[in-house]
C-alpha cells in the first residue's frame, strides 16, 4: 500500500508542477519600467531638432556626399550627422524614399524591433512594449547607446522598401 501512496504522492506532486508551469507561462513575457522616458510623451519630443546640411568632402574640397535638411538632434556633432545621413539614412539620394533624417531613422529601427518582440511573444504587456519603444528610442535619440552598422544598414528596411528582398 505504501507503494500506491507513494505513487499517488509523485503524481499529485507532478500534477501541482505542472500547474504552476502553467501559470508561470500564462505571465510570461519582459516587463519595463520607465528610467528615461514619461508616459504620455514621446522621447522624439524631448529633444530639440533642426535641420542641417550633411557634406563629405575630398582633401581637395570636392563635395562626395551631400543631404540637405537631414533632421538631428541639436546637440549632435556634424560628424554623427554626416555619419548617419551617408551611411544610415535609408533610400536613393534625392527622391522621396530616401529617410530625411535620424528621427525616421530611430522610428525605423525602434519600432521594427519592438514590432519583432510583440510578435514574438516577449513582452507581458501591450504597455511593455510600448515602454521598450520609447526608452530605446530615447537611448538611440541621446546617444545613450548605439547599435553597430548592420543593423542601421537593415533593420526596418523592408518596412520602406516592401518589395525589396530584405526579411527583416
Amino acid at each position: 500500500m505504501a507503494e500506491v501512496t507513494d505513487k499517488t504522492s509523485a503524481a499529485a506532486a507532478s500534477a501541482a508542477t505542472t500547474a504552476s508551469n502553467k501559470k508561470k507561462k500564462a505571465a510570461v513575457g519582459l516587463s519595463f519600467k520607465r528610467l528615461f522616458t514619461k508616459p504620455g510623451v514621446s522621447p522624439y519630443d524631448e529633444v530639440e531638432w533642426e535641420l542641417r546640411t550633411a557634406a563629405i568632402t575630398d582633401a581637395q574640397g570636392g563635395v562626395i556626399f551631400e543631404q540637405k535638411d537631414v533632421e538631428v538632434p541639436k546637440d549632435w556633432s556634424m560628424t554623427a550627422t554626416n555619419i548617419v545621413a551617408s551611411k544610415y539614412l535609408h533610400g536613393p539620394l534625392g527622391t522621396p524614399e530616401r529617410e530625411t533624417g535620424v528621427r525616421q531613422l530611430v522610428s525605423r529601427v525602434a519600432e521594427t524591433i519592438r514590432d519583432w518582440g510583440v510578435k514574438g511573444g516577449y513582452f507581458k504587456s501591450a504597455d511593455d512594449a510600448a515602454i521598450f519603444h520609447d526608452e530605446l528610442a530615447h537611448l538611440l535619440i541621446q546617444q545613450k547607446a548605439a547599435f553597430n552598422s548592420p543593423v542601421w544598414f537593415n533593420v526596418g528596411c523592408d518596412r520602406i522598401e516592401p518589395n525589396s528582398d530584405a526579411q527583416n
